[in-house]
This record gives structure tokens, C-alpha cells and sequence, in this order.
């Protein structure tokens, strides 16, 4: 079998704030190394052969402290992936959460994004947000989902039967991943910081394991 670890960097101080954080980037608050300290805890006496995390300075942060936990990975090769980047938000980057839903949502009748999720599904969101950003730079769910499809490839690729990969990602990209290989219809909820999504690609990418 071959596994990769998903975690979701530790807390933010643009999270905190209650900020879109896509490719802006905001270091780890206290909270959020501890966060990151707690997950590798959790993941101490696993063996990675591969430890991976996105260009962001947060999720390379949060990569070294869960390390540092770990009891069997002295030796284990490093990546930086741009592909497992946070979403791209566009002109929403840094805004606050609560004003940006209002703009993508209020012309959709709702002003809450897990409203416009229950009706027209996870990856659409996407599209809204593209349409409402003024510079239309916002990513799309095509364009996700080919960075998604391309990553998960990418590391499975890299893994021999039997290894394992730790990736440190984003909340939004991850939870478009446990939905898109969840196997079923359910949408993934919102990822915590710090929390840890385990997939089985020893052939088919399939989520085996969502701790929320």
C-alpha cells in the first residue's frame, strides 16, 4: 500500500483574522505552532520516505515542527510542490471572509458560502469567486482540479509499495481533495489547522482516513 498524510498547516494570523489566505501568506500564530506540534505527535512513530509541502512559508513552518516530532524520518527527502498551493482567491486575497462571501454571494441570493455549497456543490464556488473578482484572476474549478489531479499523481508517483508521504497543504485545496476522492457524493467539511486527511494511492486515489 502506498499513503499519503495530508495536514492542513497550523493556524495564522490571517486565519485568526478571519481572512482569505490563498497565496498571500501570514506566519504561524502560537496557537498554530502548537497546532503543528500536536500533529506531529500524532504522526511520531510513522515512517515517511517523502515529506512535501507547498511554496508557502505556513505550510513549510508547519512541515519542519511536525519533523521534528518524528521518531523514524531522519533521513526522509524534501519537496516543495507549487501544486499543493492554497486556492488562488484573485482580488480577494487578504479581504475579510465575511465581506467577501457577501460580494460572490449576494447576486446568488445568499450571503453565506456554505449556502452557495449545499446548492450548486463544492468545486462551482470556485467559478462564482472567478466571476466576482474584478480581475476575473480568481481560480477556477477547472483549473483546481487539474492542480489536485496533477499533485496527488505527482507524489504517488514518486512512492514505492509500502512508503509514505507527509504533505503539509491549505484548508480550501484540501477539502476539494477529500471530496474529489472521498468515493461517494458527501462534500468534505472544512479541514482544521493541524488536522490530518489520509489517502490510499496505491492504485486509485481514495480517501481511507478524514480527520477533521
Amino acid at each position: 500500500m502506498k499513503k499519503i498524510y495530508f495536514v492542513r498547516h497550523g493556524q495564522t494570523l490571517l486565519n485568526r483574522f478571519r481572512r482569505m489566505q490563498g497565496w498571500v501568506d501570514s506566519p504561524l500564530t502560537q496557537k498554530g505552532e502548537a497546532q503543528a506540534v500536536a500533529a506531529g505527535k500524532r504522526l511520531a512513530d510513522l515512517d515517511f520516505q517523502l515529506a512535501v509541502s507547498s511554496d508557502m512559508l505556513r505550510a513549510i513552518h508547519t512541515l519542519d515542527i511536525i519533523l521534528a516530532q518524528n521518531h523514524r524520518s531522519d533521513s526522509v527527502k524534501r519537496e516543495v510542490h507549487q501544486d499543493i498551493r492554497e486556492i488562488y482567491f484573485g482580488s480577494f486575497e487578504a479581504v475579510d471572509s465575511v465581506q467577501t462571501w457577501n460580494i460572490i454571494g449576494g447576486p446568488l441570493g445568499t450571503f453565506n458560502q456554505e449556502d452557495l455549497i449545499k446548492r450548486y456543490g463544492l468545486l462551482k464556488v470556485r467559478d462564482f469567486m472567478h466571476d466576482a473578482d474584478p480581475f476575473h484572476e480568481a481560480e477556477t474549478a477547472a483549473q483546481l482540479e487539474a492542480r489536485i489531479n496533477s499533485a496527488v499523481t505527482h507524489i504517488q508517483d514518486e512512492l514505492s509499495n509500502g512508503e509514505n508521504a507527509l504533505v503539509v497543504s491549505h484548508g480550501t485545496f484540501l477539502r476539494n481533495l477529500a471530496t474529489n476522492y472521498s468515493g461517494d457524493d458527501k462534500i468534505a467539511k472544512q479541514p482544521q489547522n493541524g488536522s490530518v486527511i489520509v489517502l490510499d494511492v496505491t492504485s486509485e486515489p481514495v480517501v481511507i482516513s478524514n480527520d477533521l
